[in-house]
């Protein structure tokens, strides 16, 4: 036997991010286990010696074992049918770092479900097309509410990390039989370079621009306020003003000059190799962002002008991740 996957009905409610598959009966795929043959095998033994004898206890037990094993068979069965499985996009992380893909289990029937193991398996090319197994993680699900699990992936490169196809599978509960089905998550993470290189600015490349009074977020005369824009440092807002419910303010001071940092490929000309190139700029980013300097990253076929804040982190972090990838 075995459970397909059945791409459920799209939210009503418009939710964007979210793949969620039902794991159909008739899909669920059952398959005695090593235990489960030796039990089968001793199973006629134990009918042969009842025949030979003519023993009527002996006939009781082997049937009475005979009708456990079927028993065991169809909860080994129903632990895992009619799950719905549920993926979202994970969260990016750097290079050489753990990614963490989350799996949501919902169980809405009023059946607890035990011993779950979610598991990936990498096909390898070979003869016989022998898998690998991966990581394993093992979970239990309450009857009625849903479960969040993480399957963790150590990632080695920068680039577009693709979740493998998932196994779920279930010895519950005398391990006679396994049951399993398989999920395909649709969902990829994004994983940056690595955080290495010089920990010092590139002072080539980091200049003072004029600016006019009261324009500029700095440290000197107070000169007012402006409305929030995406992009500007969290240090900068008002916070009084908005808890006194005048909105997202930012403070301005009055100041003649402002650090800018142009992040090229003229800074690592120095070095060699691409991906250590990615990995400083991606540093110098993360620096430049801690000393809330105003950034700018130009690399081929991508300039990015200067700007500060989580957003303008993000989106140079990405076109660095994706720099020479397909997703």
């Amino acid at each position: 036997m075995s459970v397909v996957l059945e791409r459920l009905p799209v939210d009503p409610s418009g939710r964007s991010g979210v793949l969620s598959n039902q794991l159909k009966r008739q899909r669920v795929y059952i398959f005695p286990t090593l235990q489960g043959w030796l039990y089968a095998l001793m199973l006629v033994v134990m009918l042969l010696g009842a025949i030979n004898y003519n023993n009527s206890m002996a006939y009781m037990l082997c049937f009475l074992l005979a009708s456990l094993g079927l028993v065991c068979m169809i909860h080994t069965y129903r632990n895992l049918a009619g799950l719905i499985l549920s993926s979202t996009t994970p969260k990016p992380v750097f290079a050489e770092q753990q990614a963490l893909f989350p799996i949501q289990i919902d169980n809405r029937l009023s059946l607890a479900r035990y011993s779950i193991q979610i598991e990936s398996y990498k096909t390898k090319k070979l003869l016989f097309r022998k898998r690998e197994p991966r990581h394993i993680v093992s979970v239990s699900v309450k009857a009625g509410k849903p479960l969040t699990s993480y399957y963790p992936v150590m990632t080695t490169e920068r680039g577009i990390l693709k979740l493998e196809r998932l196994k779920l599978s279930t010895n519950f509960p005398l391990g006679l039989f396994s049951a399993w089905a398989y999920f395909e998550p649709e969902f990829y993470c994004l994983v940056y370079p690595a955080p290495k290189g010089s920990k010092q600015l590139p002072q080539n490349v980091l200049h003072k621009e004029n600016v006019d009074y009261g324009m500029q977020s700095g440290t000197d005369d107070f000169s007012g306020f402006r409305k929030y824009r995406p992009g500007d440092p969290v240090n900068s807002i008002a916070w009084k003003a908005f808890a006194r419910e005048q909105g997202l303010l930012v403070k301005q001071f009055s100041g003649k000059s402002s650090q800018t940092l142009i992040l090229n490929w003229d800074a690592v000309s120095y070095i060699n190799d691409l991906e250590s190139r990615l990995s400083q700029l991606c540093y110098w980013v993360l620096l430049a962002e801690e000393f809330s300097i105003q950034y700018g990253l130009e690399i081929p076929e991508k300039i990015i002008g200067p700007g500060l804040g989580a957003h303008h982190k993000k989106y140079c972090l990405e076109t660095l991740a994706r720099y020479g990838k397909q997703k």
